[in-house]
């Protein structure tokens, strides 16, 4: 299958070191994870799930000139060598909208006007605060921030995640949206349930996101997505899952969360790429709301109609029967050549102008879904970004390039979708010809 498991655990490995410590106490010079205290609005209502369309965020990007020591982390390998390094992302971004101190050339690589390519790292502030910037823009609710455990418990790349936490938090206030954590266990064997609740328990006692009035709560929880307990491709028992749901639930002084799974798409029929033991039927239904992940389950219309009948359709009854909540995936298409090595096209899901994109968003309104999970905001890796992108890509190298469209044309439907989710516009099952023009400077 071209996406049956996500490439998360492969480009998180590329920036973790063989062996992960502990993260317990920040350093002193991460004075950013302190609460935040500086201006916020309140545009979104951050005490419901209802009604929201909500993206990943993966802001995992590095360049040689952000001050974290990293290199090109996630835009490719040995990038600083021209001639020598490759990119592992399909998608170009827009940059024409960060200040020039946040973005870095890429050396011996040139744009078709003959202008140095450049590209951004999520390290850097600015680059965040544009991204939260454009959904306030165009109407988007707010993010879920992924955290690979792997990173967080890394003592070298906790110092990144920690730092675009932070970014994400302060644009969140700033631009009056939510935000909350997207637990990622997509790591190696080594990883332990210590490390989760200990990078849990981090986040609460020295970042405090439970007491942060944008943090996204539901039915007076916080809410927390714990994304890839039961996938055949991660290591994790049954054991271990029911010890984590325990303890988001439970734990007296961590516990009480609104618990999201993010598991596979078949986990009610234990499926496709979810792990077969019967027990894990009790682990999914455990959980206070299921986000099955959908990204490359179906490549056109007629596959996305048998996932609406094979998957959707009985999740979304049976979730509803047992007064659970239903986050399903939608994604605008899909490429990783680049990172995978594959002959160009290979995997490549079509975007079809956004008409791939609006149908899985209308077949949620159609379903009666009121929550959306959007994966990605910035993945260009995987070629899921909805965030701006660039219609000249640097020569040479092969990227995607959505011919037709502009380069907001994603951040636009997520907006549109929102409003049709929620109910303040009509079911389409088109995209309409009247999308509102973005809101700037309010």
């Amino acid at each position: 299958m071209r996406v049956a498991l996500s490439s998360w655990t492969v480009a998180a490995l590329l920036v973790l070191s063989a062996t992960a410590v502990p993260a317990a106490e920040p350093p002193n010079d991460e004075p950013w994870l302190k609460p935040y205290e500086g201006p916020t609005r309140t545009d979104v209502d951050a005490t419901t799930l209802d009604g929201k369309v909500l993206c990943g965020y993966q802001g995992w990007f590095n360049t040689p000139c952000d001050g974290s020591g990293f290199g090109f982390v996630h835009w490719g390998e040995r990038l600083e060598q021209p001639g020598r390094g490759r990119f592992t992302i399909d998608l170009w971004p827009d940059v024409s909208e960060y200040a020039p101190e946040d973005l870095c050339d890429v050396p011996g690589l040139k744009m078709p006007d003959g202008s140095p390519a450049r590209l951004y790292s999520a390290f850097r502030k600015g680059p965040v605060l544009v991204h939260t910037r454009w959904m306030r823009e165009y109407g988007i609710d707010g993010v879920f921030v992924s955290r690979f455990i792997g990173e967080a418990a890394d003592r070298r790349r906790s110092r990144h995640v920690n730092r675009v936490l932070a970014n994400v938090r302060e644009g969140c206030h700033r631009e009056g949206r939510v935000w909350a954590m997207m637990l990622d266990l997509s790591t190696g064997p080594r990883a332990t349930t210590k490390m989760v609740m200990d990078d849990w328990k981090f986040l609460c006692d020295q970042v405090k996101v439970r007491e942060d009035s944008r943090y996204l709560h539901h039915q007076g929880k916080p809410v927390v997505l714990l994304w890839g307990l039961g996938f055949t491709d991660r290591p994790w028992s049954i054991e271990q899952a029911k010890e984590l749901v325990a303890f988001f639930k439970d734990d007296p002084t961590y516990g009480g969360v609104y618990l999201i799974g993010g598991v596979d798409a078949r986990w009610r029929t234990l499926k496709g790429a979810s792990r077969k033991e019967p027990e894990w039927a009790d682990v999914y239904r455990s959980f206070d709301a299921i986000s099955p992940w959908d990204a490359g389950r179906y490549v056109d219309d007629a596959s996305m109609d048998r996932t609406r009948k094979q998957v959707w359709e009985g999740d979304a009854t049976e979730l509803k029967a047992a007064g659970k909540g239903y986050m399903p995936t939608a994604f605008p298409g899909f490429s990783w050549d680049n990172l995978q090595r594959l002959q160009p096209g290979r995997s490549l899901i079509p975007r079809r102008k956004g008409e791939f994109f609006w149908r899985q968003l209308a077949t949620f309104r159609d379903l009666g879904i009121r929550t959306v999970f959007v994966g990605m905001f910035d993945e260009v890796d995987e070629g899921t970004a909805v965030y701006k992108l660039a219609d000249k890509t640097p020569v040479g190298p092969r990227f995607v390039v959505e011919e037709g469209v502009p380069g907001d044309w994603y951040l636009r439907l997520t907006g549109a979708a929102s409003r049709m989710i929620r109910g303040e516009a009509p079911l389409s099952w088109t995209i309409p010809a009247d999308l509102p023009a973005p809101k700037a400077g309010d």
